[in-house]
C-alpha cells in the first residue's frame, strides 16, 4: 500500500492557494471576502435577534426597534448622496482624493446635524403608540446621527482605496460587540428595551471616531479649489441621492410606518420577520460594494456586461437561499424565536421574495451609478417610493403585517421593471441575458483557478 504523504495529499497546495487568494487585493478576492463577512455579520445579527426577541417578546422588540431605527434611517435619508459622490468623484481623480474625502465630511457633518434635529421635533407626533419613556429615549439617540453619517463617507472612503480589509473589520466589530453586550445584560438581568438599543447603538461611537482620526491622519491635504470640489460633490450627490434615499426608504420605510399605525407587538413581529429575510441580502451587497468601484473605471459596455454578470449570479444564489429558508421557516422560526412569533411566517415569506428583487436591482443601479448617470435611477426608482408609501397606508391598518408584505413587494417589482426599461431604451442597448449558464459557471472557476495557479484575476474576468 502506497504511503500517504504531504505529496500525495495536497493539503498544502490548498491551504497555500486560501491564504493567497484572501490576501490578493483583486477584485474577485474583494468581493468573496466581502461576502463572507457578510455571512458572519448575519450571524451575529440573527444570534442577537434570537436573544433580543426571546429575552423582550413582541412588545418589548417591537419598543426597542423603534428607538434605534429612527437615528439610523435618518441619518442614512440625509446623506444626499455624498458617499456615492466621493467615490465617483476619487476614481476619476485620484489626485483629488484627499480633498473631496475632507470636503465630504464637512458636508456629512451638516447633513448629520439637520438629521437630528428633524428627529428630536418629529418623533413625539410620530410613536404616538409609545410609552414616553421610549419617545425620550428615541430623541436621545437622535445624537448619533452625525457621526453615522460620517461613517458612510468613512466607508466610502475604504471602498475608493480599495482598503476592504479595515472596511470590513468594522463592519463586523460593531455586530460582534452589540452581541457581547446583550451577552452581558442577560447574564446582569439588566436586560430590557432601553438597554439592548444602547447594545446597538454605543458600540459603533469609538469605532466611527477612531476611523475618521484616521483617515485625517492620512489625508492631510490643504483645502484647494474648496468650491470646485463642492460642486462636484453636490452635483453627483444630489443627482444619486435619490436612488440612496430609495434604498434606505426600502431598508427602514416599512418599519417606519408600521411603529406610527400598528401597536408595538406588531412592529416586533415585523422586525423579526425583516431581519431574518434579510439573511439573504449579503449577495447582492458584498458585490455592490466591490462593483461600483470597479464599474466606475470600465467602458460602458464592459461596466454593462460586468454588472449583467454580477446580477446573474448575484440573484441565482439569493433565490436559492430564499427557497430553502421559505420551506424551513415553520420550522425555524417557533424553534429560534418562541410560539409568539408565528404570526411573522406570512410576511417573512413576501419578504423574501422583495429582499431578492431589490438585491437585483440594486446591482443593476450600478450601472447607471459608474457612467456617472444616477439621475436616471433616481428618477426611476422615485417612482417605486412614490407607491410604496400609500400603499403601506392603505394595506397595514386592514390586512396588518401582511398589507406590509405586499406593499413592499409591489414596490420591488415595479423597481425592477423600471430599471431594465431605463437600461433598454435611455443606455440604447440590447438587454443582456438574465439568467446563469454555463458560461457564467465557468468564468466563477476560472476566476477561483487564476488564483490557484498565481495569476489573479480581476472582477470583470
Amino acid at each position: 500500500m502506497q504511503q500517504l504523504n504531504a505529496k500525495s495529499f495536497p493539503i498544502n497546495s490548498v491551504w497555500s492557494s486560501f491564504r493567497q487568494f484572501t490576501n490578493s487585493k483583486g477584485n474577485s478576492s474583494a468581493a468573496v471576502k466581502t461576502m463572507f463577512v457578510s455571512i458572519f455579520i448575519l450571524l451575529l445579527n440573527m444570534l442577537t435577534g434570537v436573544l433580543t426577541a426571546r429575552y423582550l417578546g413582541p412588545t418589548g422588540r417591537g419598543e426597542q426597534t423603534a428607538m434605534v431605527n429612527w437615528s439610523q434611517f435618518l441619518a442614512f435619508s440625509m446623506s444626499f448622496g455624498i458617499p456615492s459622490a466621493l467615490i465617483y468623484n476619487a476614481k476619476k481623480n485620484p489626485d483629488d482624493a484627499g480633498v473631496l474625502y475632507r470636503m465630504s465630511l464637512i458636508i456629512a457633518l451638516f447633513f448629520g446635524i439637520a438629521a437630528m434635529i428633524v428627529g428630536v421635533v418629529v418623533l413625539p407626533y410620530w410613536l404616538k403608540s409609545f410609552s414616553s419613556d421610549v419617545v425620550h429615549f428615541a430623541q436621545w439617540s437622535m445624537l448619533m446621527c452625525p457621526l453615522i453619517v460620517v461613517s458612510q463617507v468613512n466607508n466610502a472612503a475604504f471602498q475608493f482605496r480599495g482598503d476592504y480589509k479595515r472596511f470590513n473589520w468594522l463592519r463586523y466589530l460593531i455586530p460582534l460587540l452589540t452581541l457581547i453586550m446583550i451577552g452581558v445584560l442577560i447574564l446582569t438581568h439588566t436586560i430590557n428595551p432601553f438597554t439592548t438599543a444602547s447594545a446597538y447603538l454605543l458600540p459603533s461611537v469609538p469605532l466611527f471616531i477612531w476611523m475618521t482620526y484616521d483617515l485625517l491622519r492620512t489625508y492631510k491635504v490643504k483645502m484647494r479649489d474648496s468650491y470646485k470640489q463642492f460642486k462636484k460633490l453636490f452635483s453627483y450627490g444630489l443627482g444619486s441621492y435619490g436612488n440612496d434615499l430609495l434604498g434606505q426608504f426600502s431598508f427602514y420605510i416599512d418599519q417606519i410606518i408600521i411603529a406610527g399605525l400598528l401597536r408595538p407587538a406588531d412592529l416586533g413581529l415585523y422586525a423579526v420577520a425583516v431581519s431574518l429575510s434579510r439573511m439573504v441580502n449579503f449577495f447582492s451587497n458584498s458585490i455592490t460594494v466591490v462593483l461600483f468601484p470597479k464599474a466606475s473605471e470600465l467602458s460602458k459596455e464592459e461596466a454593462i456586461s460586468l454588472t449583467f454578470k454580477a446580477f446573474r449570479i448575484s440573484t441565482t444564489f439569493t433565490l436559492l437561499g430564499s427557497l430553502i429558508l421559505m420551506i424551513i421557516a415553520p420550522l425555524v422560526i417557533p424553534l429560534l424565536y418562541g410560539k409568539d412569533f408565528n404570526t411573522a411566517l406570512t410576511v417573512f415569506r413576501l419578504l423574501l421574495l422583495e429582499v431578492t428583487i431589490s438585491g437585483g436591482t440594486l446591482i443593476l443601479a450600478q450601472t447607471f451609478m459608474a457612467l456617472g448617470k444616477p439621475k436616471f435611477v433616481s428618477i426611476l426608482q422615485g417612482v417605486g417610493l412614490m407607491l410604496v408609501i400609500p400603499l403601506l397606508f392603505l394595506l397595514v391598518p386592514k390586512f396588518g403585517l401582511y398589507g406590509a408584505g405586499i406593499a413592499m413587494l409591489s414596490s420591488a417589482v415595479l423597481r425592477f421593471i423600471f430599471i431594465i426599461l431605463n437600461i433598454r431604451f435611455n443606455l440604447k442597448v440590447k438587454i443582456p441575458r438574465m439568467l446563469i449558464n454555463g458560461q457564467d459557471i465557468q468564468w466563477m472557476k476560472t476566476t477561483m483557478n487564476s488564483y490557484i495557479r498565481k495569476k489573479p484575476m480581476d472582477l470583470n474576468g
